[in-house]
C-alpha cells in the first residue's frame, strides 16, 4: 500500500532564528511586515457574481456564460496568508477552487497561488497592491496562458477584471468577477473526509493516486541539522485532505518551534502540464511561499521533488527532498537546505494516528 509522501518545509530562515537562540535571543524573529495588514480586508464571506466572454480556441470556454459561486477568506499562518476557499457552477460544471495570497519580503511582492478541479496545472501569480487607490495587479501564468487581472476593493464590494491573450496574440478583457461581502453561512467546505479517500484510486495518475493514500491524521517525529548549532527536535501533527474534487491535498502541520505555536500548510498534487508533482508549502515563520516539483518512482514509493529557498542573507538556494513509504502506515521525509559543508538537514518520521 503506498502512501501520502508530503514535502515539508520550514525555510531557512529558521536557522537564522534557530542561531540567534542560541546566542540568547529572547524570542522567535516575526516574519509580518505591514504589507501583510491588507490582507485582512479579504477575511469574510463573499457571493460572487462572473461573466466570462467567448474565448475561441479555449476548451470550455468557446461561449460566454455567466456563474455564480461563494468564496470564504481567512487569515493563516498567523495572518502571513489569506487563503480563500470558493465553489459555484462554470459552464455547468461543479468548480471548486483554493487561491493563497502572501506577501514576500525579500522579493517586496505579494505571491498568489490559485488551484481547481477544473484546471490541469496551477495558477502562479505575483502581485502589487495600490494603497490609494484600493488596487491590486495581479499578473502571471495559468494553464490557459498569461494572465493579469485589475482587482478594486472598496469595502464590501470588489470587482475583478481578467485579461488575456486573444487568437490575434492581443490582450483582451475575457472575465469579470463582483464580489460583495455577506452576511451567511460560511460555504461547503472542499475537504472531502478521508474516509471516503484512502486508499489508490486506479482512475488517478498514479503520483496522485499514491498522495491520496496517505489522507487522514499523522504523528511527525522533527529533527533538524545544521553546522555549529545542535540539533531540533519536535513532535508534531499533519492532518492531510483532498480539496477541489480530489484533484490536490491540503495539509495541516502544526506543532512547537522553539517554544512557539507552529502552523504549516502544504498543497500537492500532480501537474498534467508539465507532468511532475506539484508541493506549494506556506508557513508561520517564513513570508514566502515555497515551490518544489519532481517526480514519483512507483517502484520505491519514493518522491523526489527539487526547488529553492532563501538563506539567511535571501539568497536562493537549491532544496531537494525524498519521500518514501517505510511499512505500512509509516513514511519517511528527508529534504537538504543548500549545497556542501553548510547544508542543513530536515527529517521527519511519520506514523499515522493511532497506529
Amino acid at each position: 500500500m503506498k502512501h501520502h509522501l508530503l514535502p515539508l518545509l520550514l525555510s531557512l530562515p529558521l536557522t537564522a532564528a534557530l542561531v540567534a537562540q542560541e546566542q540568547g535571543a529572547a524570542a522567535v524573529p516575526n516574519p509580518k511586515t505591514p504589507a501583510h495588514e491588507v490582507l485582512a480586508t479579504f477575511v469574510g464571506t463573499w457571493r460572487v457574481e462572473t461573466k466570462m466572454a467567448a474565448m475561441p480556441g479555449v476548451p470550455g470556454m468557446e461561449q460566454a456564460s455567466e456563474t455564480t459561486g461563494t468564496e470564504r477568506a481567512e487569515l493563516i499562518c498567523n495572518g502571513l496568508w489569506l487563503k480563500v476557499t470558493g465553489e459555484g457552477v462554470c459552464n455547468g460544471k461543479d468548480s471548486q477552487g483554493i487561491w493563497l495570497l502572501g506577501y514576500d519580503p525579500v522579493a517586496k511582492t505579494y505571491q498568489c497561488v490559485a488551484v481547481s478541479n477544473l484546471d490541469s496545472a496551477p495558477c502562479c501569480m505575483e502581485a502589487s497592491y495600490d494603497a490609494a487607490t484600493k488596487t491590486w495587479d495581479f499578473h502571471g501564468d495559468t494553464p490557459m496562458g498569461p494572465f493579469r487581472s485589475v482587482f478594486v476593493q472598496e469595502g464590501d464590494r470588489a470587482t475583478e477584471t481578467c485579461y488575456a491573450k486573444g487568437q490575434d496574440g492581443k490582450e483582451q478583457e475575457f472575465m469579470r468577477s463582483v464580489r460583495t461581502r455577506v452576511k451567511a453561512p460560511l460555504p461547503t467546505a472542499t475537504t472531502v473526509p478521508a474516509s471516503a479517500k484512502v486508499g489508490a484510486d486506479a482512475t488517478l495518475p498514479a503520483p496522485l493516486a499514491a498522495l491520496h493514500a496517505g489522507i487522514g491524521s499523522w504523528q511527525a517525529d522533527f529533527r533538524m541539522e545544521m553546522p555549529g548549532a545542535p540539533p531540533m527536535t519536535s513532535k508534531c501533527r499533519e492532518v492531510v485532505a483532498a480539496v477541489c474534487d480530489g484533484k490536490w491535498l491540503w495539509s495541516d502541520f502544526t506543532g512547537e518551534m522553539m517554544g512557539a505555536p507552529f502552523e504549516g500548510h502544504a498543497l500537492t498534487g500532480y501537474d498534467e502540464k508539465i507532468g511532475k508533482v506539484v508541493s506549494i508549502w506556506i508557513d508561520s515563520m517564513n513570508g514566502a511561499l515555497m515551490r518544489t516539483d519532481g517526480s514519483y518512482d512507483a517502484t520505491t514509493q519514493t518522491f523526489a521533488l527539487r526547488g529553492t529557498c532563501y538563506d539567511e542573507q535571501g539568497k536562493r538556494v537549491p532544496v531537494e527532498s525524498t519521500a518514501t513509504s517505510t511499512k505500512k502506515d509509516a513514511r519517511s521525509f528527508r529534504m537538504v537546505f543548500g549545497t556542501g559543508e553548510g547544508a542543513h538537514v530536515m527529517t521527519i518520521d511519520y506514523r499515522r494516528a493511532g497506529k
